[in-house]
């Protein structure tokens, strides 16, 4: 169960996208939100909306499912473009 990290940027503030671009499964993940973001990042499923709780820059959220959960199911927001979150995972074997 090798460790793994990620780093996603949300291309435009305000709109929800992917974490992951395909399947990832996972154990368990930890969720940061970057500390020179200028906003706030929202985790969590296609719904997800600044109306949500949001991380503050280095604020962070951990994941954990049994017996996984897929990283392309989860998505993030963002208050600005191009802020994003980085990401500490176990995969799935």
């Amino acid at each position: 169960m090798p460790l793994n990290s990620m780093k996603k940027a949300v291309t435009t503030g305000g709109v929800a996208e992917r974490l992951n671009a395909s399947d990832q499964l996972v154990r368990s993940a930890i969720v940061r939100s970057q500390s020179t973001n200028t906003g706030s990042v929202y985790v969590g499923d296609a719904t997800i909306s600044s109306s949500g709780p949001g991380l503050v820059p280095g604020d962070s959220l951990s994941l954990r499912a049994d017996p996984f959960l897929n990283l392309f199911d989860i998505f993030v927001d963002a208050d600005q473009n191009g802020d994003g979150v980085d990401v500490w995972f176990i995969e799935y074997a």
